[in-house]
């Protein structure tokens, strides 16, 4: 049939007139082109879907591996505070295919507490306006090292006249705007890696840290257990027992606290010419050891031991009670477990019937090493004085120095002579068990992609992922 032909054909409308059938093939044509063009479209449009879900997913993938390195590091300090109790959100650093990443972390119910993760804490509380929260003195120039995560309320507030390194950590401090924090930080401060810095939190330090569980002394009443006399065992090692003190145990030039709970009320715990040891360690549990040397003890910190009792000691100031460090005074306080911390020296912060609130304030020695020859401070558990000052004096020769366990305070001050090799105050891994949920979620054109797992460190700071899904 030729096309002369075709065209001669008519098709017959609905209300009886003639089309031609040239006429209908091309309106046929037009709907089955307008129809492919159609179904073209969708599936590019479907396509465009597919290829966003997929970039999206993999930008999530991307800010879970960022959050859980940074956990491994002792870097995402802020979900370990109370922070992370209703969920911390960090912005990833840089855009993955193109989509916004932020990461939220939460802490499970068997978390740790919230000064675990931190070198030191210094509220700066009490502190008058124009005057500094943090100071570095003498040391020939020799840098005074703090290593992990630092807290200070205001870090521009600084009297740095020797060098101070931050290393594997940020400084993070208090702005109630952080859009514009107007902070100045002197040359003495400097950070290893060099792309660590500051960050700015929006809330204070008592919002974001909790006082930790006060353990268990003996009341006012129990005179049995009150100023116990110290007992000398037959290698010349000056035994004290837990208890509660009103008065300074007589030491002995080499004296052992046993494991337990000390309250001390209105006490100068003077320790010069003596090598005192508090608590046994535990290093299977806490991987914890004994640094300053007591061989005169070692039979009494063995027996001690075998004898049942937890592990380290924790010192409870009330009332004015402070520890100074003499001339060749040697202090090592071991962990000691306290509801989810690990504390060494913690002040009585409110008045109850068996304690007093502590006295001390921002310009008042909690704890203070005095320039000397060979003292010595290893504190393996936590400093808690958040409304007094810590003074590290002029720590010499192979004297440790040592903040292991953290340290809460409202001011401090750091020295350290030329020769001093031993001088340090950081983060020591962690030695209790604790979970994080974690949600990294990416978003790219209006849509969002979240990817949640649930992150457990166990006792020697190993990082595992317990769960993981994709959620929408």
């Amino acid at each position: 049939m030729t096309y002369s032909q075709a065209n001669s054909r008519q098709t017959r409308r609905d209300d009886g007139s003639i089309l031609p059938l040239a006429l209908v093939m091309s309106v046929v044509i037009s709907v089955v082109v307008i129809s492919l063009a159609s179904y073209v479209i969708t599936g590019l449009r479907y396509g465009h879907v597919v290829e966003d879900r997929a970039d999206r997913l993999a930008a999530a993938d991307g800010g879970m591996r960022y959050a859980i390195e940074r956990l491994q590091s002792s870097a995402y300090a802020g979900c370990l505070t109370n922070l992370g109790t209703s969920g911390y959100t960090i912005d990833f650093p840089q855009k993955i295919n193109d989509a916004d990443v932020d990461v939220t972390c939460t802490k499970g119910s068997n978390s740790i507490n919230d000064i675990k993760a931190w070198a030191i804490i210094v509220t700066g509380a009490g502190v008058p306006a124009g005057q500094w929260m943090w100071q570095t003195q003498g040391g020939g120039g020799k840098t005074k090292l703090l290593g992990g995560p630092v807290w200070i309320t205001d870090p521009g507030r600084s009297d740095l006249k020797s060098p101070i390194e931050v290393e594997d950590g940020d400084i993070w401090y208090y702005r109630a705007d952080c859009t514009a924090p107007n902070l100045t930080l002197e040359s003495n401060l400097t950070f290893t890696p060099d792309y660590r810095g500051t960050i700015c939190v929006d809330k204070p330090w008592n919002v974001i840290y909790t006082t930790p569980t006060v353990g268990a002394f003996p009341g006012v009443a129990d005179v049995a257990n009150t100023n116990r006399p110290v007992v000398v065992d037959t290698n010349g090692c000056t035994v004290v027992r837990p208890g509660r003190y009103t008065v300074m145990p007589a030491l002995g030039p080499n004296t052992y606290f046993q494991s337990g709970n000390y309250y001390f009320h209105n006490v100068l715990l003077d320790i010069t010419n003596a090598t005192v040891t508090a608590g046994w360690p535990d290093q299977n549990k806490y991987g914890d050891k004994q640094f300053v040397e007591n061989a005169k003890c070692d039979s009494a910190i063995a027996a001690d031991k075998s004898s049942g009792s937890a592990p380290g000691a924790t010192l409870y100031l009330g009332g004015s009670s402070k520890i100074e460090i003499g001339n060749k005074g040697k202090l090592e306080i071991l962990r000691r477990l306290q509801g989810n911390s690990l504390v060494s020296i913690q002040v009585i912060e409110s008045t109850t019937a068996n304690a007093s609130a502590s006295t001390l304030g921002y310009n008042n020695n909690i704890v203070w090493t005095k320039s000397g020859a060979n003292s010595d401070l290893a504190l393996h558990g936590l400093l808690w004085a958040p409304k007094a000052q810590l003074e590290f004096g002029n720590v010499t020769n192979a004297a440790n120095g040592q903040l292991l366990g953290g340290a809460a305070v409202g001011r401090i001050v750091l020295q350290a002579s030329a020769s001093a090799n031993a001088f340090i105050i950081r983060v020591e891994g962690s030695p209790i068990e604790f979970e994080l949920r974690i949600d990294s979620t990416a978003v790219l054109n209006g849509q969002s992609t979240t990817m949640t797992a649930v992150v457990q460190v166990d006792d020697q700071g190993t990082t595992a992922v317990n769960s993981m899904r994709v959620r929408e």
